[in-house]
């Protein structure tokens, strides 16, 4: 037993508490410029945020299983649904799943229970090495099922490499869109000899900024779409959670895993939510169920929904221009020695990849560190945040009113 008052500070009111643990959190070191990324990014996250999701809407909804209490969840989840799908350019999405790596997972799984009698899906080496690693995990237990890469020319999909290997046994090609190494496939290009050849064509996202700039994957010939959306509202908070998300067309519906909420009438004609096709699901197939899992990510996916309706579309186009516009100014104003060692590091990259680098041979490029990272078998990732402004800035002026960049939004549900 103690017999002494312990060694603290006495107490204090809630601002002298606040001041004093700013006061301890100012000795730490503190870096603007931030280079991690691969899926995790920090970016601005409005505070408008925090305030909605803690409304009591989200905490009084029960399970969604029981309609007449879940409302406030359920109308959420169906809004987030119309979101997704919009950004994809497909007509159905699901709750939400763990993370990008598991979305990948469940967009494989699912294109071999589409394709029937095909056991091979195809994976370009420009897909996440993580994902890659998960996929490689989550295929192992399954007997017969095959999991083959397809190599990279000049920072893409090799398309005479992946011609030679489809095959009346390859139910899909998984590519990233854009790739992990900052290049954008050619979704169209890819489409033709992949339907050709009777396989689906799966685009993986895994940063959700990018369907502000690029085409969505749907009009562009992708039969389905997952990767990470962490990066819409939430922050990286140390590693999670994160958001997956999954989008397929509406002929594929009955094969895609998790929960599903769509709109109806009740007895009076009002609009309400439900889950729907629950037949897929669990507590219904039990083994026989399209997924193993039954969750979501609700409160993630919440965020990412308000974070989507307050930028709008012309807004998250608005929100992504700072990724390519602080890769010019890398180039343009002052750092043009860490672009050249990173572009002669992904030069050896891309060399060793194809067989004329020996693999223990040491490559240029700046070191990984704290915020530097370093992925197994590839280089440290160089990506550029919207949570601090660059180093380089011109003075603040305000620059008028601009068009989408507000915080009505234009999306409808």
């Amino acid at each position: 037993r103690l017999h002494r008052d312990l060694d603290l500070p006495t107490q204090g009111s809630e601002q002298e508490v606040a001041w004093q643990m700013m006061d301890l959190a100012n000795k730490n070191t503190r870096f603007c410029a931030q280079f991690l990324g691969a899926g995790a990014y920090d970016h601005f996250v409005p505070s408008a945020i925090d305030a909605m999701v803690s409304r009591q809407e989200w905490f009084t909804a029960y399970t969604p299983y029981q309609p007449e209490i879940s409302q406030g969840t359920l109308q959420h989840i169906f809004e987030y649904q119309t979101l997704i799908c919009d950004l994809t350019g497909l007509e159905v999405t699901n709750a939400s799943l763990y993370d990008g790596g598991t979305a990948c997972v469940e967009a494989a799984l699912m294109a071999v229970r589409v394709a029937k009698k095909r056991n091979t899906v195809l994976v370009s080496r420009g897909l996440h090495p993580m994902y890659r690693e998960v996929l490689k995990t989550n295929f192992a237990p399954h007997d017969g099922l095959k999991l083959v890469e397809v190599g990279l020319k000049d920072g893409v999909t090799d398309l005479a490499d992946l011609q030679s290997k489809l095959s009346g046994d390859v139910a899909a090609v998984l590519v990233g869109y854009p790739n992990f190494l900052g290049a954008v496939e050619d979704l169209t290009a890819l489409a033709g000899p992949i339907h050709a050849a009777g396989a689906l064509l799966v685009s993986v996202t895994q940063e959700a900024f990018a369907f502000g700039w690029f085409e969505s994957p749907g009009k562009a010939g992708a039969d389905m779409a997952c990767g990470e959306a962490m990066s819409l509202g939430n922050k990286p908070n140390y590693g999670g959670p994160f958001l997956g998300f999954l989008a397929v067309k509406d002929a594929h519906k009955r094969e895609i895993p998790g929960r599903v909420v769509g709109q109806t009438k009740d007895l009076n004609g009002e609009t309400g939510y439900v889950l729907t096709l629950t037949a897929r699901e669990q507590h219904i197939r039990r083994d026989k169920a399209t997924s193993n899992i039954c969750s979501n990510q609700g409160l993630v996916a919440l965020r990412a929904n308000i974070f989507m309706q307050l930028a709008g579309p012309e807004g998250l186009r608005g929100l992504a221009a700072p990724a390519p516009a602080g890769a010019a100014r890398h180039a343009a104003r002052g750092r043009p020695a860490l672009l050249q060692r990173v572009r002669a590091a992904l030069h050896r990259r891309l060399r060793r990849a194809a067989g004329g680098l020996p693999e223990g041979e040491p490559a240029a490029g700046p070191r990984p560190g704290p915020l530097l990272p370093r992925v197994p078998g590839l280089h440290p990732l160089v990506r550029h945040g919207t949570s601090h402004p660059p180093d380089d800035r011109e003075p603040r002026r305000d620059p008028g009113p601009r068009p989408g960049h507000g915080l009505a939004s234009r999306y409808t549900t």
